[in-house]
């Protein structure tokens, strides 16, 4: 089991959470109702809507077994009764090789960097963003790591028209290097979702990165399987390939991801859950899919709600031995009524699941694309749940502090007079210090991303308009917490208008490559850090003669590239550049500086 807090350090937090919560009423308004059971909401269209788990095709003696590994947290425990497991799950079914077009990994330079921290938001990305396919097609995540992931969904790449492409920060933001990219020739991708998990706790180089998406040979998607791309941090050991495809007549929508990595290693589970409907629209069920060998292979289960569900959103809920999969979904009962529901069912997939019936609306109410998130904690303590939306327009969030048992609805995300059309939302698994549920929404006109961070019954200060360039309204921006030791702040990236480009920027950001003279220097310099010893943070300096392309990363003392603080072309002059260590451990690293004509390589010592 991965390293994790002391269980009397988490019961402070969660009485510290509890009487925060008592006495927090910033998002509170005449509309929000509190305290509300898990069925209060459920409207008499919904009579038939199943409640119950019945049984599941897996003996009763190796769930049993199962959930007893997952108790003591030994991997080779849990990877073993799954393996058992697995062979009473049905497996997820693709199209063999050589019937559809294979999806290529393509090398490809890094990203146009922008890194103005005081006016400008840091450009990640130029070119067009993908949005026929749906809204959520940027994600962004915080690695075990340290490092912050971007995964971003292209279109009009010459020759392709499916292109998705991650990108990696090691230094929260300042500059971002590509990980990896894949096109296709002929297939369109849809919507993405990415994980990144830490295969081994001690070694942050066995970071892997998934992105899944559904994809097509149709601009409407008809037909549309799913497709799982997945790298090393570094790029390396990448693949990419079909792992579902859809009975006949029937196509994949809105893939949504989630893990239970942050507290395994090697025994970590992907599960991925799809809306399924016939090419004519008609709702078939949300499909389950569980990969317990890293992505090789999927099983899979039929969740038949018997309505019209949209834009599944998923986070993982850790209860001891009986996780389970929380689901957010957009109901439509009718033409003019959508409501927000939260259904659960088993980490193993089967068909059974039990759904809290969140919002209650008349006719004319529209309660739409909900993002879910389930803060990650001791499994002894409640589950903090938080689902954003909007609810004709207006950005809204809804909460529970016990798992679902009742349900704060309605509790306000922006204000009554911004417009909105997307949300998002994330959290960190760290109570200390509060700022650990995090939301934001980009306004109708594409104008503004509001950003706020803080506490279920408080989501912290407005941070109005933090996008310095225009964002666009066609798609959800996203937002991440990155944590440093014990501080958090408050991430997030957006498209720009078209949808083009896209941006991302940092509370207390992290300063970038920062001159420090206009002069022009006789020749190439690389000072010694300062402080050295550190702990955690240390300034390097270094001067270039001649515009010129100009790379600077921290090595360990094997050798393990663990950081890139420079990627980019500078113009002659002398520049400091910081370095944040929090995320790694005491000992000897190394700083190199590469131009086209110089090379220099310097020792520092981080001390904690």
């Amino acid at each position: 089991m991965k390293p994790f807090k002391l269980f009397s350090k988490l019961l402070l937090a969660a009485a510290f959470f509890f009487g925060s919560f008592s006495s927090a009423q910033n998002d509170i308004t005449s509309e929000t109702k509190l305290n509300m059971p898990g069925d209060w909401g459920k409207s008499p269209l919904e009579t038939a809507a199943p409640q119950t788990f019945g049984q599941p095709t897996v003996p009763q003696y190796l769930l049993e077994r199962y959930n007893q590994a997952k108790l003591t947290g030994i991997d080779e425990e849990k990877i073993k009764a799954g393996k058992e497991i697995e062979k009473y799950l049905e497996p997820a079914v693709t199209a063999p090789e050589g019937t559809y077009e294979p999806t290529q990994i393509i090398s490809e330079p890094g990203p146009p960097f922008s890194p103005d921290w005081y006016n400008n938001d840091v450009q990640v990305y130029t070119g067009g963003v993908a949005y026929s396919g749906g809204y959520r097609n940027l994600d962004l995540k915080l690695g075990e790591d340290g490092w912050l992931y971007l995964a971003i969904n292209r279109r009009n790449v010459s020759g392709y028209n499916g292109s998705v492409v991650v990108y990696r920060s090691s230094n929260g933001g300042a500059t971002w290097s590509t990980v990896v990219s894949a096109n296709n020739t002929s297939a369109y991708f849809g919507t993405i979702t990415m994980l990144v998990e830490k295969r081994h706790s001690s070694n942050n180089d066995s970071v892997r990165i998934f992105v899944y998406y559904n994809r097509s040979n149709s601009t409407n998607f008809d037909n549309a399987a799913l497709e799982c791309l997945s790298a090393r941090r570094n790029g390396s050991a990448a693949f990419v390939g079909i792992f579902a495809s859809p009975s006949s007549g029937h196509k994949y929508e809105y893939p949504s991801a989630c893990s239970d990595g942050m507290y395994w290693s090697t025994g970590t589970y992907m599960h991925i859950v799809a809306r399924e409907v016939t090419n004519t629209g008609t709702q078939v069920g949300l499909r389950h899919f569980l990969s317990q060998n890293w992505g090789s292979s999927y099983s899979n289960a039929l969740l038949n709600t018997s309505y019209t569900d949209m834009y599944p959103s998923i986070a993982y809920s850790h209860k001891g031995a009986n996780d389970s999969i929380y689901i957010a979904i957009e109901r439509r009962l009718t033409a003019t009524e959508y409501e927000i529901r939260a259904m659960t069912t088993p980490e193993v997939p089967f068909t059974g699941f039990y759904t809290y019936y969140i919002t209650s609306a008349t006719s004319g109410t529209k309660y739409e694309k909900p993002c879910i998130t389930v803060q990650q904690s001791h499994y002894l303590l409640p589950r903090r749940v938080l689902i954003t939306c909007t609810k004709n327009n207006i950005a809204r969030y809804h909460s529970s502090i016990n798992g679902g048992q009742t349900w704060a609805v309605d509790a306000t995300l922006g204000s009554s007079t911004q417009l909105a059309d997307y949300t998002w939302c994330n959290s960190d698994s760290l109570s200390a210090g509060n700022g650990y549920m995090m939301g934001c929404f980009v306004d109708q006109n594409g104008d503004s991303v509001t950003v706020r961070r803080g506490v279920i019954g408080n989501l912290g200060t407005y941070l109005y308009k933090r996008n310095s360039v225009m964002s666009t309204g066609l798609l959800a921006p996203v937002c991440a917490i990155f944590k440093d030791g014990t501080s958090k702040w408050s991430s997030f990236a957006y498209a720009g208008q078209g949808p083009n480009n896209v941006f991302f920027n940092q509370e207390n950001l992290i300063i970038g490559v920062e001159p420090i003279s206009g002069n022009i220097p006789g020749n190439y310099e690389l000072m010694q850090n300062y402080p050295n010893p550190f702990n955690p943070a240390t300034t390097i300096r270094f001067s270039i003669p001649k515009t010129g392309f100009v790379s600077l990363k921290v090595y360990d003392v094997l050798g393990n590239e663990i950081a890139e603080l420079v990627n980019e072309n500078l113009n002659p002059g002398s520049y400091k550049v910081s370095w944040n260590a929090g995320g790694f451990a005491s000992g000897v690293y190394f700083y190199k500086l590469i131009t086209n004509d110089f090379v220099s390589v310097k020792k520092m010592i981080l001390v904690k």
